[in-house]
């Protein structure tokens, strides 16, 4: 099976320039337009308006597109769950009543556990999406500096 496929800007395994332009092409082909990233109907309010602000801020550097658009959901979705969950948390408690046939004692809120399945789900979706600063560190092109002056030069100066 071996290891995932490089693009070819970050490639650094030697790679001929007739391989190294097929690879670009094709990469090229692969670009997917975003004028479909609107937020679905079925999201709430929360979701709609983080939907939105994540589209806004990833277009200036042009992260997500259309084929993102499922995942995004996902992604706004759980952000407005996990807003609720903190939301009623704070009004509330983290701790809930439990009656037993002998007592009532204190257990954890089953908002709390709802709360960190939401962030579970948070945080697959915006690994996947390169919301965060070390996922888009993953997806940065490395600039190759090429030195203009040969430094083999010095030797012939020499000789």
């Amino acid at each position: 099976m071996g290891r995932n496929r490089k693009i070819i800007d970050i490639s650094t395994g030697k790679v001929g320039k007739q391989a190294r332009s097929d690879r670009a092409e094709a990469e090229q082909k692969l670009k997917v337009g975003r004028d479909q990233l609107t937020a679905p109907e079925w999201l709430d309010d929360i979701a709609r308006a983080e939907f939105d602000r994540v589209v806004r801020e990833a277009g200036s550097i042009n992260l997500l597109d259309n084929l993102d658009l499922g995942f995004l959901a996902i992604y706004a979705n759980a952000w407005s769950g996990y807003s609720r969950m903190v939301q009623y948390i704070q009004e509330h408690s983290e701790i809930a009543s439990r009656e037993s046939a002998k007592d009532t004692y204190d257990v954890l809120s089953p908002y709390m556990r709802a709360e960190e399945k939401y962030i579970a789900q948070i945080m697959q979706c915006s690994s996947k999406l390169g919301l965060s600063t070390s996922d888009r560190l993953k997806l940065v092109v490395p600039v190759k500096h090429e030195d203009k002056i040969n430094k083999y030069l010095k030797y012939l100066e020499k000789a």
